[in-house]
Order: C-alpha cells, then sequence, then structure tokens
C-alpha cells in the first residue's frame, strides 16, 4: 500500500522537479541557420547543441518548404536571412511552440523543390534540389528528336511597366521571377489578367505566377505597394516577410500595404475595394480578416498587436503635377530703319497689329511696309500708346547729374564785437541830484557826472 503524508508529497516533487531538470537538458538549442553552397546545389545548414531529427513539409501557394525541430529552441540573434538567390528568397526561423518546445525553420522558394536531409553530430543539413528547369532534348540515334512545334509561348503576366523615374528590371520583363525595384517615382505594373499594380517609390517587388498563370504572388521585403484589379473566382497574395496577404475573389480589389524594418505591416483599404483580404501568419497558423472598409496596421509582425493609426507612407504618394515653364511665343517682327533723306509719313489709327495674342496685358505691336522707288523709303508703322497713371514717378537721376558740381568753401561765421564793461555805481550825490532834476540834465552835464564818477 503506498504511504501518503508530508514525506511522500516531498517525494513527489523531487521527483517532478528531477524529471524537469532532466527533459531541460535533453532541449536542443539551436545556435545558428543558414544557407550554404554544395557540390548539387545549396542547402540549410541548422547547427545546435544537441543533435536534431526534423519533421520537413513542402507547401505550396506561395511556394515554402517548412523545417519543425521538436524539443529545440531557438537562441539565434538574427532570425531572418535574405537570400534572393537561385529561386530562394528568404530564409526564417522562429519558436513556433514553447511547451513542448518547437523550433520553426522556413525556406521561402520562388518555384518548388526537391529536398533531402541528414544529420552528422549536431549539424543538420537539408539539401535542396535543383529547380525544374526545361527538359533537354537527347541527341541518342536511338531517340526520335522532339519535333518543334509552333504552340505559343506563356503569356507574361506584366504586360508593360509604366514610370516617370528610373527603375530597375530584374528577369524576364514580367515572367516567373521577375523583379521591379521603382526609382524617386512610382512605377505602375499592368497586368495581362487587368489591372495595375504600383510600386511606390523605393520599393522592390518580385512577381510570381502560378504554373496556369491564373494567379499571381506579390512579394516584398519593406517598401509599400498598392493593388488595383477585379478577380473572377481566383485568388492573388502578397508576402511581406511576416505575413501573407490573400485577396480571395470574386470581387473589386484596391488595396494599399506597406511593411517596415521593425515588422509593422499595414493593410489600407482604398476608395472603390470592395471585397476582403485575409491575413494569416507566415510561422503560425492564426489569421485576421480585413473588412472591405478596414485600414489597420499589425505591429511587430504579430496579429494581436493591431490598431488603426496607420501611417502616411502606407501606399504611394500622389504623382506630382508636372512643372509649369514659361514661355514667350510672341511673333518677332522686324523693324525697317528710314533712311536719312526719308520723309515719315502720319500716323495711322492707334490700332492693334492683327493676329496679336490674346492677353490682358496690351502689348505693342509693330508693322513695317516698306517701298523702294526712287531712292526713297517709306516707311508706315502702327503701334498703340498705352499710358499707365498709377505707380510713383521716376527717381530725377538726369536733373541731378545735370546739376553744377561746386567745390567752394563756406565763410566763417562773423566774431561778435566785446560789449564794454558795466557802469559803476553813481555816487549818492550825483544820484540825489539826478533824482531831484531828472529833466533839468541835458547831454552834457550826463558827460560829466560821467567823467566826475571815474575821477572820483
Amino acid at each position: 500500500m503506498p504511504s501518503s503524508g508530508p514525506g511522500a508529497k516531498t517525494a513527489s516533487a523531487a521527483s517532478s522537479s528531477a524529471a524537469s531538470k532532466t527533459s531541460a537538458s535533453k532541449v536542443a538549442v539551436i545556435k545558428s541557420f543558414r544557407i550554404v553552397q554544395e557540390k548539387d546545389g545549396q542547402a540549410v545548414e541548422i547547427l545546435s547543441t544537441r543533435p536534431l531529427v526534423p519533421s520537413i513539409q513542402a507547401i505550396g501557394d506561395p511556394e515554402r518548404l517548412v523545417i519543425d525541430l521538436p524539443n529545440a529552441r531557438l537562441e539565434t540573434p538574427k532570425k531572418r536571412i535574405s537570400v534572393q538567390a537561385d529561386q530562394i528568397s528568404t530564409l526564417r526561423a522562429d519558436q513556433f511552440q514553447e511547451n513542448p518546445p518547437v523550433a520553426r525553420v522556413v525556406v521561402d522558394l520562388l518555384a518548388p523543390r526537391a529536398y533531402t536531409w541528414d544529420a552528422a553530430g549536431n549539424r543538420l543539413v537539408v539539401h535542396l534540389g535543383k529547380s525544374p528547369g526545361p527538359a533537354k532534348i537527347s541527341g541518342s540515334p536511338f531517340e526520335p528528336l522532339a519535333v518543334p512545334s509552333l504552340t505559343p509561348g506563356p503569356k507574361p503576366v506584366v504586360t508593360a511597366v509604366r514610370a516617370a523615374g528610373p527603375l530597375a528590371l530584374a528577369g524576364k520583363d514580367g515572367g516567373s521571377g521577375s523583379t521591379i525595384t521603382a526609382g524617386p517615382e512610382t512605377a505602375v505594373l499592368n497586368l495581362s489578367s487587368g489591372g495595375e499594380v504600383h510600386v511606390c517609390p523605393g520599393t522592390t517587388v518580385s512577381v510570381t505566377p502560378s504554373q496556369n498563370r491564373h494567379n499571381l504572388m506579390l512579394a516584398m521585403n519593406t517598401g509599400a505597394l498598392e493593388a488595383h484589379f477585379v478577380l473572377d473566382a481566383s485568388s492573388d497574395s502578397v508576402m511581406t516577410p511576416d505575413f501573407r496577404i490573400l485577396l480571395v475573389g470574386p470581387g473589386e480589389f484596391h488595396y494599399a500595404i506597406s511593411a517596415d524594418n521593425q515588422g509593422n505591416t499595414c493593410v489600407r483599404a482604398l476608395p472603390g475595394n470592395t471585397a476582403a483580404a485575409i491575413v494569416s501568419e507566415l510561422l503560425g497558423d492564426r489569421t485576421y480578416q480585413v473588412k472591405a472598409s478596414d485600414q489597420l496596421v499589425f505591429r511587430s509582425g504579430q496579429l494581436d498587436h493591431v490598431d488603426t493609426a496607420v501611417p502616411p507612407e502606407c501606399g504611394c504618394p500622389a504623382p506630382r503635377d508636372a512643372p509649369l515653364r514659361a514661355a514667350n511665343d510672341l511673333p518677332i517682327q522686324s523693324r525697317a530703319v528710314p533712311a536719312a533723306n526719308a520723309t515719315p509719313a502720319p500716323m495711322a489709327d492707334m490700332t492693334p497689329t492683327e493676329g496679336a495674342p490674346p492677353t490682358g496685358i496690351p502689348v505693342p505691336a509693330a508693322r513695317a511696309e516698306t517701298a523702294v522707288a526712287a531712292n526713297e523709303i517709306h516707311v508706315q508703322v502702327e503701334a498703340p500708346l498705352v499710358f499707365h497713371a498709377t505707380g510713383p514717378a521716376p527717381a530725377p537721376v538726369e536733373d541731378v547729374r545735370a546739376l553744377p558740381l561746386e567745390s567752394r568753401l563756406r565763410e566763417a561765421p562773423a566774431v561778435a564785437a566785446p560789449l564794454p564793461p558795466p557802469a559803476p555805481p553813481m555816487p549818492k550825490a550825483a544820484a540825489t541830484e539826478t533824482a531831484k532834476h531828472p529833466q533839468t540834465r541835458g547831454f552834457f552835464r550826463r558827460i560829466g557826472g560821467f567823467f566826475a564818477a571815474m575821477f572820483h
């Protein structure tokens, strides 16, 4: 009979702790993953602290190879590697599941590829087979040679590319694996199925049609694009670094889609849109349906972090108007110079010349008619006189220039003559006499009193 009590609980906890430590010690830690070049092609190399047994599956629409690594944790600083070579677009990795731990590595492909894998210690290698190409014609005499036919080739998906500025094209001019990089102006792709795709400035978009060329996949890393087309029962998709945006018909689609380096993906419905879009995770199984009138931003590559704060760069900028250039279209008319002995003709009617430009500003028109007879040149000129009463009078430059220039010196001001000193006070006797007889003192008496006061 099993024992019970505190001792039994302690033993059970100790055994569970030991089991968790044992399971944790068996978890492999992924240190790095990359694309390596082998003799027979490219391969995915995964280095870990313990041997790994992968679970690999190939998924289409879009084409990708999903490598699940059970009982493994991802501890690499870089989780995304852009390849863009040999029909391999991107190599991505993330922690798919926490308990039990499962790490996932995804290889984004532009065409289906065969694969094999092998492991040597802590190194796991997934070999990617060569992409299928056209069958070669055998030159053996025991095999009949293929007879060339006049069957037309596949119609290109992109029929024309328009751009006001420079752009870069790589691939087969709209065929499978074509890449369009817009310059400073928006590039417009005309689709053979109808509609347009606008590649916003500075954005690189790869165009990949399906085998029946009825479906289209647009892929971009960072940047923005706009989709303007109508779908019937088909579906197109737009791939970003974190999401797959599926446009399922029937409906009229007008969407602006952008992605940045922080993992923020914007899906904005434009005027005229009538259909919904389905956003799904590339490293998960969650989906989000964007309604026909929604304008949403998914933050940090996660569907549950969504808001409506749409950035202004979600979509292409409005086209700029062509610059207007000033031009003078007035005809240049020659004027005849009368001879020295010519007699000027009387002035004709003041009417503008026929054919003058219909502008609001009167333009002086001149028409010269010359006739040569008996060494005389008669000139007749018709010109309107225009008078403007507004505006200030011109500066009198010519009048000032005609003034004489003088350099004579100014006369010094006259110096005032010094005043005589004030008269001394009169003696009391003279003052009394003057007071008694103010009217009797004449001129000479006053002079005598003055000298008497001086020599007193």
